[in-house]
């Protein structure tokens, strides 16, 4: 920010200031005259309005090949009977990556952690020989 700049931000700063300290004066000088305090509410100002803002949809959402992350979890169960482990098959920067996991946890944090540079594209139950028993995503 150019100096010019912050000399007037910071003389409009000042000048707010001094207009609080004003206002605090006078009401407690109206308090003087009812001759106890006053609960006075403080009005709303302009800097309490915060804007708005729209939910950016992420990247599962606007691709539209993958299923958002809460409905991924969703769909997420226990190992069951002869399933040993999850397979999870994900991209990150562009590489394609294969891990098997056992907890079911860790699993539910990596799925959350999906973005611009990691997206879960397939979960799958497996048994002790590695081969699939059920895919969950």
């Amino acid at each position: 920010m150019p100096a010019d700049q912050q000399i007037q931000i910071n003389t409009l700063l000042l000048t707010r200031e001094e207009l609080f300290v004003r206002v605090h004066d006078l009401e407690q000088a109206a308090a003087a005259i009812l001759g106890e305090p006053y609960p006075f509410t403080r009005p709303a100002l302009p800097s309490d309005i915060r804007p708005k803002r729209k939910p950016t949809p992420r990247l599962s959402e606007r691709s539209g090949a993958f299923q958002p992350p809460s409905a991924a979890r969703e769909s997420l169960r226990r190992i069951e009977g002869l399933e040993t482990a999850y397979r999870v098959t994900y991209r990150r920067f562009g590489q394609v990556v294969t891990e098997d996991h056992n907890d079911l946890d860790a699993l539910r944090t990596l799925l959350a952690s999906q973005g611009a540079h990691l997206t879960v594209t397939r979960v799958e139950t497996i048994d002790l020989g590695g081969r699939t028993q059920a895919v969950l995503i």
